[in-house]
């Protein structure tokens, strides 16, 4: 469907998650969908995949110097053994494969760091930002609203289950509709069920009432969150909050619904575990960045308060870890450099956290 396009108050106006796995990561909702009144979605011909992009080293970034020259192009070119373009042109078969907006995005953080650019290149992202993955979000559902309910519904299914029995939940869910003569599950038929029905599918007593909550606000037609106008002229931090009403609806959801459902390319979730595996990885690679970062937070009374506080990652005692975490405060402050693109960047940093995160942009 492409991005909601969103007015200047959002601050940007547009026309791979391992401790969790959101849905829309991986696949969007099918057999859900509510056709409009005036007509359905016209059939579009798949077109060819594109050839895969060349093979670049699996981890070109340890070739790259660990010094404040090595961000100097002509540095990063020798040192990583890699004909990057001196004006940083991204190959054709990349930017065919993906949406103008994430290719605008991506062009941005090699801008603000070249090294980026062999790792950015090494293949393409087939989640958030390929064209297919948008493709299928625009005929997922016609009804919009609909849309973002049974993602958020997902969700909240896939919480601290497998991806295996999440989808299995799911399929049960959606059973439980038809065997009452519903097509597709809606808001309205889930308030109609009782919890023992519910809970018949795998969920949860707490998930049962989550589901519910949603499912009453989505019913709600005076509800912002059942506003398409809502989604266009709201700020970003203005949909978080509204999200995080919902029962089963923390910050990191919303920002996971944000980025895979109305894909917002300024999302920025210090606090998933790829995401601070990832930041932990290229900062190790760049130790002048983290330097930099630790001076400019120190120049910074607020920032350098929030350093007080514990680090969500340094609570876990985790024996087979193999990165040192990064506190969130240098976290964020690196991340400020890429915005007003930092969905683009969690990408590049889930695809530096682990080799498994390819696993999540899989159909």
């Amino acid at each position: 469907m492409g991005p909601i396009t969103r007015s200047n108050k959002s601050g940007l106006r547009t026309a791979e998650n391992t401790s969790q796995v959101y849905p829309l990561a991986t696949d969007v909702p099918t057999d859900i969908k509510k056709k409009s009144k005036s007509n359905g979605v016209s059939k579009v011909k798949s077109k060819p995949k594109p050839k895969p992009l060349p093979k670049t080293p699996k981890n070109p970034s340890q070739l790259v110097e660990k010094t404040d020259e090595a961000l100097k192009l002509g540095q990063v070119q020798q040192d990583a053994q890699l004909e990057i373009p001196s004006d940083l042109t991204l190959p054709q078969e990349f930017v065919d494969y993906h949406t103008p907006g994430f290719i605008k995005g991506i062009e941005y953080c090699i801008k603000v760091d070249p090294s980026l650019y062999p790792i950015v290149t090494r293949e393409n992202f087939t989640g958030f930002g390929s064209k297919a993955f948008d493709d299928k979000l625009a005929k997922a559902d016609d009804d919009k609203i609909h849309l973002f309910w049974y993602s958020l519904v997902r969700s909240v299914i896939a919480q601290q289950v497998s991806g295996a029995a999440a989808k299995s939940i799911e399929g049960k869910f959606k059973n439980l509709f038809q065997a009452k003569g519903e097509p597709i599950p809606t808001a309205k038929a889930t308030l109609g069920m009782t919890d023992e029905e519910l809970k018949s599918v795998g969920l949860s007593r707490p998930k049962v009432k989550y589901v519910q909550h949603i499912s009453q606000v989505f019913s709600d037609p005076n509800d912002n969150l059942t506003s398409l106008d809502f989604y266009r002229n709201a700020t970003v931090d203005e949909i978080y909050n509204e999200l995080c009403k919902l029962k089963g609806i923390g910050l990191w959801s919303a920002k996971m619904f944000v980025i895979f459902t109305l894909e917002e390319l300024d999302v920025f979730a210090e606090d998933d575990l790829g995401i601070a595996r990832g930041m932990a990885k290229y900062l190790e690679q760049r130790p002048h960045v983290l330097a930099k970062a630790k001076q400019e937070v120190a120049q910074d009374e607020s920032k350098q308060a929030g350093l007080k506080k514990r680090s969500k990652f340094f609570n876990k005692s985790d024996s087979k870890r193999t990165w040192k975490p990064i506190h969130d405060v240098y976290v964020l402050h690196v991340a400020e450099k890429f915005k007003p693109f930092r969905s683009a960047f969690m990408m590049v940093l889930w695809r530096l956290s682990s080799t498994n995160i390819d696993v999540l942009d899989k159909d």
